[in-house]
């Protein structure tokens, strides 16, 4: 009888232990399987994330069905790449030392109004980038800051927090409310 007692008390510690983790896990971003792409990743059904794609990378992102493309390099514009192809291309040249409030809001609002579904990279896919999604999650996800930063600190992503530690910073003292209605009042058709 001890033994069963032990054993039906273990399974539910044991089951206890796992609904958390399983909780955390809904809503992750989904690594895509490509021979073009390293860290590739699916955030939402509007979303993708990567490092910066090459050019057969580029059709590969067409055949998934990706709409535009928000490149936030400073010094890779994509125009070759995207040379004959039907895929948007919107650019912020950013740098991760110097990011902003400012700079979130642009971004997001670019998300907002592309054609979706729509892919963020850079150079590396994890700093930047990182950083945009991070702040997607919150203001179109509606995370919390917890959450959204734990997900840009993941392993996975190659975030280089020694580098860049200015970003978790700028993701902790964002004013998510603030920009939620920014993005509202940007987006709502000229009234006369």
């Amino acid at each position: 009888m001890h033994k069963l007692f032990a054993f039906i008390s273990l399974s539910l510690i044991s089951l206890a232990f796992s609904l958390p983790n399983k909780a955390l896990q809904e809503g992750a971003s989904e690594k895509i399987a490509s021979d073009h792409f390293h860290n590739l990743y699916q955030v939402s059904d509007g979303l993708y994330r990567s490092e910066q794609p090459s050019k057969k990378g580029m059709r590969e992102l067409e055949a998934m069905g990706i709409q535009s493309i928000l490149n936030l390099r400073r010094q890779k514009t994509d125009e070759k790449k995207l040379k004959d192809s039907d895929l948007h291309l919107d650019r912020i040249p950013l740098k991760a030392s110097k990011l902003d409030e400012a700079d979130i809001f642009k971004a997001l609002s670019l998300i907002q109004q592309a054609e979706k579904p729509v892919l963020v990279h850079c150079w590396h896919g994890s700093d930047r980038t990182g950083a945009i999604v991070a702040a997607y999650r919150m203001v179109f996800d509606n995370w919390a800051k917890e959450r959204a930063i734990a997900e840009f600190t993941e392993d996975r992503f190659g975030y280089h927090q020694g580098r860049f530690p200015n970003l978790i910073g700028l993701l902790e003292s964002l004013d998510v409310e603030l920009l939620k209605k920014k993005l509202e009042e940007n987006n709502r058709p000229d009234q006369e």
